[in-house]
Parts: structure tokens; C-alpha cells; sequence
């Protein structure tokens, strides 16, 4: 019963990830990123910003589940909306920022119902590309 539990949550965690239209090129590594915004009509609207730039993008709706999938996924960036219910995104940056796992990683804030910034945005395509 346990098995079929974890199979579950593994499915559902890979149905929240949104793949680029193009396919990557052998020699280079996709950028992914993880999303956590608790409105999903934000959220959606940042994945596919993100998704059209060419990023693997991940989907977070709670603080937890993006603490859980930063540790599992290990993403190259993480961008947490003010919008999180469970948990405020101060807290939820500060846990990451703690956590051997993922405190590597690079975290930005973002103002809820807006959409990534192009600065943010263009700076880890640069960083990561």
C-alpha cells in the first residue's frame, strides 16, 4: 500500500512539470526551474512565460510542496510569489536557504500577480544557458 502512495506522489509530482516546445540540444543541459505561487492562474502564466524562453519549468502551489520538490529536483533556480498561503515566501526562502540540499540555490522573490521580470529572466539565461 505504501509502494502505490509513493508512485502516486511521484506522478503527480512529474505531471507539474512543463517540458520546452523545442527540443534540447544534445550537448546542452535544459535550465529548470521551479515555480511556487499559490494562484494558478499566475502560476500557469509565468510557466509558459518561461516554458516559450525554452526553461524546464517545475510547478509548485504550497510552500511545502516547493521546499519538497527543490530537494527532490534539485532545480537551477527557484522563484517564490508572495502569494504562498501555507507558508510566507520569506519563511519558505529561509528553510531553502537552510537546507543543504538546496541552499545553493539561487531564490528570487516575486511580486505576486506580475509577470517575470525580463531582467530576472535574462540574467539566468545567461547564467545558465
Amino acid at each position: 500500500m505504501q509502494q502505490a502512495t509513493l508512485d502516486n506522489n511521484h506522478a503527480s509530482a512529474l505531471a507539474d512539470t512543463v517540458m520546452p516546445d523545442e527540443k534540447p540540444v544534445a550537448s546542452k543541459r535544459t535550465t529548470h526551474v521551479l515555480i511556487a505561487d499559490g494562484n494558478a492562474k499566475t502560476l500557469a502564466k509565468r510557466a509558459s512565460q518561461l516554458a516559450a524562453a525554452g526553461l524546464r519549468v517545475s510547478l509548485a502551489h504550497t510552500s511545502f510542496e516547493a521546499i519538497v520538490k527543490a530537494s527532490c529536483h534539485v532545480p537551477d533556480f527557484i522563484l517564490l510569489d508572495g502569494s504562498l498561503v501555507d507558508l510566507d515566501a520569506a519563511a519558505t526562502g529561509q528553510l531553502l536557504t537552510t537546507c543543504p540540499m538546496t541552499a545553493h540555490i539561487p531564490i528570487f522573490r516575486l511580486t505576486p500577480g506580475r509577470r517575470v521580470p525580463q531582467r530576472v529572466l535574462a540574467a539566468t539565461l545567461r547564467q545558465f544557458s
